[in-house]
């Protein structure tokens, strides 16, 4: 679904936010490299990868210019993860990854969602309402 609008707080009008249009890997790298977002970027199959595994995808565009996007996977009933948020630094502090993660919650309003937020993100969750979570684990991947 396509819907635009102004962000919330009043930002950026005409930005158009779509569930439906997945951008080619390549222009999601880009972006990646452009917002610092610490992900294989030179590796552009395994961001394909990424994206045809996961069953959200919400993009933020300005024109043809993907300017926002959220990755992650919900079973939809109780459980979800958000496992990308990337907003161009032209575009942020405009509501847009606000935007991003409520079209996210909203698919699922049951299900709780939790996240690990990159370094430079660290104190961005709670300032918009998610709490943090003491009780968290995880494997360490391979690097890339």
């Amino acid at each position: 679904m396509d819907i635009p609008t102004s962000t919330p707080d009043g930002g950026k009008p005409g930005i158009r936010y779509s569930s439906q249009d997945r951008p080619e890997a390549i222009v999601v790298a880009i972006l990646y490299r452009t917002a610092s977002l610490l992900r294989p970027i030179d590796d552009v199959d395994r961001i394909r990868q990424m994206y045809q595994s996961s069953n959200l995808v919400f993009s933020a565009w300005d024109g043809e210019e993907l300017i926002g996007i959220l990755r992650g996977w919900t079973d939809g009933a109780f459980d979800g993860y958000i496992c990308d948020l990337a907003v161009h630094p032209n575009y942020q502090n405009h509501g847009i990854g606000r935007e991003l993660l409520a079209r996210t919650r909203a698919t699922s309003p049951q299900v709780q969602f939790v996240l690990r937020a990159s370094k430079i993100a660290v104190d961005y969750y709670q300032h918009i309402g998610w709490q943090k979570i003491e009780n968290g684990w995880f494997w360490p991947r391979e690097p890339w």
